[in-house]
């Protein structure tokens, strides 16, 4: 009879506990990765690398073999291809490679701006193809600065189409 009492008094303990539980939606919370638009890469970025840059120590174009060309460059780990087609395998290339060298946290230092900046002396020192942008506000600088400054959500892509291209004649010095 002691047992009888103690299971009926287990099972009314359990039956309030129950009913004084709220329901609870059980709904996953997921935050969206942010990334860097690759339309905007290949209108306003990549052109940069494949266009004739005047830099301080002459005409210099950052996807020549003797730079950053992934298959005869010499300029250090950020190796692109040259000339690549809008949607290719090497515009995909390219584009990792470019946002491999971007500070998403804080896009004024991202190494790929760093390194061409006048008078920036990094880590790894200073950029071997000399300085191609004499200052921040240099249309190249900035084309390349907006599209790091303006990451897109995995999921939803809808800040992408806002950079405006560069006029590659009136970058550099």
């Amino acid at each position: 009879m002691v047992i009888a009492k103690s299971r009926f008094f287990i099972a009314v303990c359990l039956l309030a506990l129950v009913a004084a539980c709220n329901e609870v939606d059980n709904v996953q919370q997921t935050q969206a990765a942010q990334s860097l638009c690759i339309a905007d890469f290949e209108v306003c970025v990549n052109p940069i690398f494949d266009g004739t840059l005047n830099g301080r120590v002459g005409q210099v174009t950052c996807s020549a073999s003797g730079c950053h060309n992934q298959a005869a460059g010499s300029g250090g780990a950020f190796k692109i291809f040259a000339n690549p087609q809008p949607g290719s395998s090497e515009m995909l290339a390219n584009y990792f490679a470019a946002k491999s060298f971007a500070n998403l946290n804080d896009p004024a230092q991202s190494k790929l701006l760093l390194e061409p900046l006048q008078g920036v002396f990094s880590i790894t020192g200073t950029h071997t193809g000399g300085d191609i942008f004499p200052d921040t506000a240099d249309q190249c600088y900035q084309a390349i600065f907006t599209w790091i400054s303006t990451p897109v959500d995995d999921r939803n892509s809808s800040s992408c189409g806002v950079c405006v291209a560069a006029a590659l004649a009136s970058c550099g010095f």
